[in-house]
């Protein structure tokens, strides 16, 4: 799975319209976007019983940037039904990968304030369990 087939999986959630989700970077940061990064902070080695010819499944860890408007409630809105739709995620195929399941690492989006424009922004953490290929 690559963070590409994340950003593709996002976009068919319709929290934010298609052009508007973004892999790697946000050229732009236009209103209502949602952005899809790698997740940089240190994880546990998933490493299978008989070694990595056994695994059933991969694990992709990805930070989610909900970039929303100038209204915090919207954003704040935005983002939980982001939440939501991740946590109801269950054998969806994208781009012929299965995404067995997302596990969000907090119980809620987490605020980071605003942008320099004053767009509110927040975060979602998580890891994409899929079928390995």
């Amino acid at each position: 799975m690559t963070l590409r087939d994340a950003r593709d999986y996002i976009a068919t959630l319709g929290i934010a319209e298609d052009e508007h989700c973004y892999c790697g970077k946000m050229p732009d940061k236009k209103e209502k976007s949602i952005g899809v990064y790698p997740l940089k902070r240190e994880r546990s080695p998933y490493i299978p019983l008989g070694g990595m010819d056994n695994a059933s499944y991969g694990k992709k860890a990805i930070s989610l940037l909900v970039h929303w408007n100038h209204s915090p409630t919207e954003a704040e809105s935005a983002a939980a039904r982001l939440q939501e739709a991740l946590l109801r995620c269950q054998e969806e195929k994208i781009n012929n990968q299965i995404i067995k399941f997302i596990l969000l690492s907090y119980e809620e989006p987490i605020p980071v304030g605003t942008d320099e424009g004053g767009v509110y922004e927040y975060v979602l953490e998580g890891i994409v369990y899929h079928e390995k290929e």
